[in-house]
């Protein structure tokens, strides 16, 4: 859908849902990672509008997702997320509650922030939950073996080891994607072994009963402080049903508000508390977290990839794609030397 188009767009889907008769503004908000997010202004309220990008080489049905999902939870009567209010998915755009809320800084994550999304994931994995969650989609880049966690790995290093080489910048962090390799290389032998010690076959699947409801792109970068100091949780176009210990890793991995490592002990006892078998899925989750911290250094390199460019670009049309590819090379290598032991 073309931008000229984006208007009347919103104008059906308002109809649709017996809103703005009155008419409609929309308010730009500061571009996401992935697509567009608005303030919508009608009836006297605010809304939040996103506009989800759609590209033939990126199938995620990022919409489908995170509706979905957001659906779900608040049928479940989870009231830490935003309402779903209405999609139009031939155009790409959902309508949800406005929440006011300010972003989280690293130095502010105390014990009661951990709580409250260790809460999340465990009311999103009660038993009543996962037992109506069945039609939900697994979440993006799931994996339910340790064979195919590598094979996630290995892919992301390949498709950036081919990244088009245009400028110093480029020639930088393609040399970054050679020792990331070597290093990843060792991390998979040395998981080999651990998984040998556990008695845990590479290539067995997780039984469904051990795998979870994840937000996926899960943590605080992901959160507003509402004026009350509850937590909401925001962005939940990647989720659907995924291996315990990948969300875990994501959550403690991800840069943008990094997340205190002395609290996984704790976190993974109160998330997965509704699981019977809690003790055994921390053990895998400890073991193989290091797959997720060099996942998430090929992550960060998403910037270098042409798909992945075009999905900044439309969400950000203005960015300085030089200085991005800088930053995000600069966080690359921050999170690599946090890996080397």
């Amino acid at each position: 859908m073309a931008s000229d188009s984006l208007e009347p767009a919103v104008a059906a889907l308002l109809a649709s849902l017996k809103r703005g008769k009155g008419g409609f503004r929309l308010e730009p908000l500061s571009a996401s990672g992935n697509n567009r997010v608005y303030t919508l202004h009608c009836d006297g309220e605010r809304l939040i509008l996103k506009w989800y990008f759609h590209d033939a080489d990126d199938t995620r049905d990022r919409l489908g997702a995170e509706y979905a999902f957001l659906e779900h939870a608040w049928a479940m009567g989870l009231r830490c997320i935003p309402q779903p209010l209405g999609k139009d998915q031939t155009t790409h755009l959902a309508l949800y509650e406005f929440v006011q809320g300010y972003k989280l800084e690293a130095d502010q994550l105390d014990e009661a922030v951990m709580r409250q999304a260790a809460k999340f994931i465990a009311l999103m994995n009660s038993p009543q939950s996962r037992a109506a969650a069945t039609a939900l989609p697994e979440a993006s880049e799931a994996c339910f073996s340790v064979a195919a966690h590598f094979a996630m790995v290995d892919a992301r290093l390949a498709r950036l080891e081919s990244m088009p080489v245009e400028s110093d910048v480029d020639l930088a962090a393609a040399e970054f994607v050679r020792r990331l390799a070597a290093n990843w290389n060792g991390t998979k032998a040395r998981l080999l072994e651990g998984c040998a010690t556990m008695g845990l076959s590479p290539d067995a699947a997780l039984p469904a009963c051990e795998r979870c409801l994840s937000p996926s792109d899960f943590g605080f970068h992901n959160a507003l402080v509402r004026p009350d100091r509850s937590l909401c949780f925001i962005d939940f176009e990647y989720a659907g049903w995924d291996d315990p210990a990948k969300a875990v890793g994501d959550f403690f991995s991800h840069p943008a508000v990094a997340v205190p490592r002395d609290q996984f002990e704790q976190f993974i006892a109160q998330a997965f508390a509704p699981f019977e078998n809690a003790h055994e899925m921390a053990a895998r989750v400890r073991l193989l977290e290091p797959i997720f911290q060099v996942k998430w250094c090929c992550i960060i390199l998403n910037e270098f990839l042409p798909a992945a460019a075009r999905r900044r670009n439309f969400a950000n049309p203005v960015a300085n794609t030089i200085a991005r590819k800088q930053s995000q090379l600069g966080k690359a290598i921050t999170l690599f030397k946090s890996l080397q032991h």
